[in-house]
């Protein structure tokens, strides 16, 4: 997991050669990560896509993120929008217990009176979007935030009303005067700002869950096959 992102690029283009993958997809790089792993794209043959960061209101500020916008861009390169919600910061279920539990409030040392701006004009603006029939979220707004910024957000749902609700958000249109209000009011608490060691070390420890769920799962089933014979 310390080899350079070329090394990476390189194996995915034989797994395209096996049929074993069309494209490829980066997750939390950097503007000259993205720019590196297009040009071994290139080089070995298979197409970056994506780009999965944490994109929302709590990052958009930040100069590193902007920058690494750009490349996309320029490069042809989709950005998944992770944590597009800040697990729950930019959601009207928001308390302040919730907040003190909160992992990304932590991690990126979020302040509650760093939030209140921010979370007041997506009030207001849900509240001006909002009818008789239908009542739209602050979870929607920030969506629809993340929409009009060309990228595509990542939302895990865990019920049927956050599912519905963030189905409504793909009809909410954000005027220009909205998105620009929020852009203003945006924070710059980016994961693309930490050290590329804890970067790296995340995307370790990342691989060792995954290493340890296949694990489990193999025993899982090697459990079954036993009792079965």
């Amino acid at each position: 997991l310390w080899r350079d992102i070329e090394y990476w690029v390189e194996s995915a283009a034989m797994c395209k050669r096996k049929s074993l993958l069309e494209y490829f997809g980066l997750s939390n790089c950097s503007a000259e990560e993205v720019r590196r792993a297009v040009a071994a794209g290139k080089k070995f043959g298979v197409a970056i896509v994506v780009n999965q960061v944490h994109y929302s209101l709590l990052d958009y500020n930040s100069p590193s993120l902007q920058e690494m916008q750009q490349t996309c861009e320029e490069l042809g390169v989709s950005i998944i929008a992770y944590n597009a919600l800040g697990q729950g910061l930019l959601t009207d279920s928001l308390t302040r217990q919730k907040w003190l539990d909160n992992k990304p409030a932590k991690m990126m040392h979020i302040g509650w009176d760093d939030l209140t701006p921010l979370r007041e004009t997506l009030r207001e603006i849900a509240g001006a979007h909002s009818t008789a029939e239908n009542r739209v979220s602050m979870a929607q707004v920030a969506l629809s935030w993340c929409g009009a910024h060309k990228t595509i957000p990542l939302v895990g749902c865990r019920s049927k009303e956050q599912a519905e609700d963030t189905l409504a958000s793909l009809s909410l249109e954000l005027t220009a005067e909205e998105i620009h209000r929020l852009d203003a009011l945006a924070l710059q608490r980016c994961t693309l700002d930490s050290p590329a060691w804890r970067r790296k070390l995340f995307v370790v420890l990342a691989g060792v869950v995954m290493s340890a769920c296949r694990w489990l799962d193999w025993w899982s089933a090697s459990r079954k096959h036993l009792k079965i014979d």
